[in-house]
C-alpha cells in the first residue's frame, strides 16, 4: 500500500470524493492552511502592540476577549 498527499481546490473536493468511492479507496482528510512568514507574523504583532499602545495614551477600552473568541 502507498500513501499518496495532494492539494485539490474546494471546489473540486466533492469530485474528489465519489472518485475516491468509487475506487473504493480509503482517505484521510487534512485541512491545509496557507503559512505566514516569521515577517509577517512579526509585523502583525508589531502593529497589533502600537494599536494597544494607542489604546493606553487615548484611554480606550478594548473588547474583552471572550467577544473575540465567540466572533470566530
Amino acid at each position: 500500500m502507498r500513501e499518496v498527499t495532494i492539494n485539490i481546490p474546494n471546489t473540486d473536493y466533492s469530485f474528489f470524493q465519489r472518485m475516491v468511492q468509487g475506487f473504493g479507496w480509503t482517505y484521510t482528510e487534512q485541512v491545509s492552511t496557507p503559512t505566514d512568514s516569521k515577517k509577517d507574523v512579526l509585523a502583525s504583532i508589531d502593529r497589533a502592540f502600537a494599536e494597544f499602545r494607542q489604546m493606553q495614551l487615548n484611554g480606550k477600552k478594548g473588547r474583552r476577549a471572550e467577544e473575540l473568541i465567540n466572533e470566530l
